[in-house]
């Protein structure tokens, strides 16, 4: 183990074009993008003071979200270069103004990253120290900067052979090769100057850069779960690693109520809207926004089961961006926050409280709409409705209601930070 600290540097900053669609960092792995795997591994380390993650262009203020959600507070995000190398180089930058005495630099497209290989490679760069004496104060102190890079690397199992044209012309002696991984740890004045000095080399690998310089590169036993996502069937390696997250189930119910009011001409009919759809009506409803009562109650479910709040929380009426807006929003973005915390909507049942207009006639529709917000099936959606049989401001015509009730799967850590 070492006795002192480091700071990071995760690159994600790639297209991952051979392994086509979605840019490989921001795959999900049980939820959660491949990129954050490799930076909580570090941060979680009582060794790491703080890091940087390089993105692509224009992602810089999703990392920043997502680094404080997960209460990142000494990690910040910043753009990348067209190549790795000026990726490396401007992470470096970023990383100055904290004085790192040591970095760990490493592909966000590893997200296994086992602790006891952290700490063997801190191990290794802080074995054997000399005794350095201050000229002024006669004061010695331990140096640690013997060993300036550090990389992990696997002897390869296979026989290796030289190709031309898909002919074999010639094996290597595999006894002469490794395979070398990230991270790469390196003392960080040293890798920063070489950084500066080869700007623009094109160096795909930062030990390279210290084997171009003379600098000596010692090596340690890497990790096979360290592999890089680059293809379809690493992709697949990486989904059978992640072990299945025990889920447990909550229940979330929610409410709304709204009076119906006349229009000004007695004789246009209007409509009002009920879990998503349009129905003509004598009476409007009146509501800061466009007064969906199912889509409200239903909103207010699955914000309760995850215990985020409520509908009036994120969309305070007291806010003129909300007024006549459509209901379709709030649902949306409650299904989002589930879905941030890795949970799962299981189903929703929507009662619909009413003397009129019937809902029977659109209750198709309805199931319909709801299942394509929430992106359940239609046999997980339910709208019933029922009547208040005359009595009380519903049963006089007054207004209408809603109550719903659903059923999500968390993770059973609960609401992940």
């Amino acid at each position: 183990m070492s006795d002192f600290d480091f700071h990071a540097l995760i690159l994600a900053a790639g297209q991952g074009s051979r392994l086509g669609g979605t840019p490989k960092q921001y795959r999900q792995l049980q939820g959660r993008d491949i990129w954050l795997y490799a930076v909580l591994a570090l941060a979680s380390h009582p060794s790491c003071r703080g890091g940087v993650i390089v993105c692509p262009d224009g992602e810089a203020a999703y990392h920043a979200t997502k680094l404080a959600e997960y209460q990142l507070n000494h990690w910040t995000a910043v753009t990348g270069g067209a190549e790795r190398q000026d990726s490396v180089k401007a992470g470096l930058e970023q990383l100055l103004a904290m004085k790192p005495k040591a970095v760990f630099i490493h592909d966000a497209a590893r997200p296994f990253l086992p602790r006891d290989m952290i700490d063997r490679m801190l191990g290794l760069f802080n074995q054997h120290p000399t005794e350095k004496t201050d000229r002024k104060t006669g004061k010695k102190t331990a140096d640690h900067n013997d060993i300036k890079a550090i990389v992990p690397a696997l002897s390869p199992a296979d026989s290796l052979k030289t190709v031309n044209d898909n002919l074999v012309t010639g094996q290597i002696d595999r006894e002469q090769v490794i395979r070398v991984q990230t991270p790469q740890l390196f003392h960080f004045d040293t890798i920063y100057e070489l950084h500066q000095r080869f700007s623009g080399a094109g160096f795909t690998d930062d030990s390279s850069l210290a084997e171009e310089a003379g600098i000596p590169i010692h090596v340690i036993d890497g990790d096979p779960r360290t592999f890089k996502i680059t293809t379809e069937s690493d992709w697949i390696m990486a989904q059978m690693m992640v072990p299945a997250q025990t889920m447990i189930s909550r229940v979330g119910f929610g409410y709304d109520v709204h009076r119906f009011e006349h229009p000004a001409d007695t004789d246009k009919r209007t409509h009002i809207m009920l879990c998503g759809i349009a129905i003509d009506h004598d009476q409007s409803v009146i509501a800061h926004s466009d007064g969906d009562v199912g889509l409200h109650a239903l909103t207010d479910a699955i914000l309760g089961a995850i215990g985020d709040g409520d509908i009036g929380t994120h969309f305070p009426p007291s806010d003129e961006k909300w007024l006549h807006a459509s209901s379709d929003v709030f649902l949306i973005d409650a299904c989002r926050r589930l879905a941030e915390n890795s949970g799962k909507l299981v189903n929703c049942d929507i009662t619909i409280i009413a003397e009129a207009p019937k809902v029977l006639p659109h209750r198709n529709a309805m199931v319909a709409r709801l299942a394509e917000l929430t992106g359940l099936d239609q046999h997980a959606v339910s709208v019933k409705a029922t009547t208040s049989e005359g009595m009380g401001f519903i049963g006089h015509k007054q207004g209408l209601a809603a109550h719903a009730v659903v059923s999500v799967l968390l993770p059973v850590s609960g609401m992940e930070k």
